[in-house]
């Protein structure tokens, strides 16, 4: 794996994203690489526990790479969304805990993953969001099925419709983190969480996750199917193009058409 780095630390999995240069953003290849580590701890039957976190103490992962995104069409971003949100489920539906230790900027799909981990520890400096309304689309792995069930239908409407971020003591409050710790205590507190899992019995633990999913999933693959064809219908359009465009180029939009 070129951008995840796997460590095996006693019965706990340590998986890092690593692409800090590109601020850890999310392309085909590092999407199918997380979900690749992830299988691996999957099927390590010593795996307790699995801790994602990130190189580099500004970016948790800026979510999807745009300068792939910018290049997709309905029928690719609709592969584009699927990929990602076989990622995320992957994450959702883990044998084992899952926990995210995050520093710096967690968005689009870093708050996603935040989303369907079964618990996040966040450094005060955490900056937690989703600003896919800003590039003209709608988000596709699986937030606008996840947040809701998080916060509420009418918070994340809030927050979906204007895209902004929330700090880490705000995302405690509404329930997207568990803990806010400061940032050199990150991983400190994320293995202290996770030996305290591992300590517990195993079998009970990943039944009492299944439990709780089963309850939580009625209806949640009608749901994501259902994002992802509007995810991609985004891509057809004009505000899209334009939204993105002038992202990369670093410039204000221009008037968007309703096309």
């Amino acid at each position: 794996m070129e951008f995840m780095i796997y460590e095996k630390k006693g019965s706990i999995a340590q998986i890092t994203i690593n692409r800090p240069k590109a601020l850890n953003a999310f392309n085909s290849q590092m999407l199918d690489e997380l979900t690749e580590a992830l299988a691996l701890a999957e099927q390590d039957p010593e795996i307790r526990c699995v801790i994602l976190t990130a190189a580099g103490e500004r970016v948790f992962t800026a979510g999807g790479d745009i300068k792939e995104e910018v290049q997709l069409n309905e029928e690719t971003a609709k592969a584009f969304s699927r990929r990602g949100k076989k990622m995320i489920l992957s994450i959702l539906n883990h044998r084992v805990p899952v926990i995210c230790a995050v520093r710096g900027y967690a968005l689009g799909g870093g708050m996603e993953m935040i989303l369907a981990a079964d618990f996040t520890i966040a450094a005060s400096d955490a900056k937690i969001g989703i600003p896919t309304i800003k590039l003209g689309g709608i988000p596709g792995w699986g937030s606008t099925i996840l947040l809701p069930k998080t916060v509420g239908a009418s918070r994340a409407k809030e927050l979906l419709y204007t895209g902004r971020s929330l700090s880490a003591e705000e995302a405690k409050e509404l329930g997207v983190v568990e803990f806010v710790v400061e940032p050199d205590e990150l991983m400190k507190k994320a293995f202290e969480l996770a030996d305290v899992i591992t300590d517990m019995a195993p079998l009970a633990v990943e039944n009492m996750k299944r439990s709780i999913n089963t309850a939580m999933s009625i209806g949640l693959s009608e749901s994501l199917d259902t994002e992802t064809g509007i995810f991609a219908s985004c891509f057809a359009t004009e505000d899209h193009l334009e939204a993105t465009t002038a992202f990369l180029e670093k410039r204000g939009h221009g008037e968007y058409k309703r096309k």
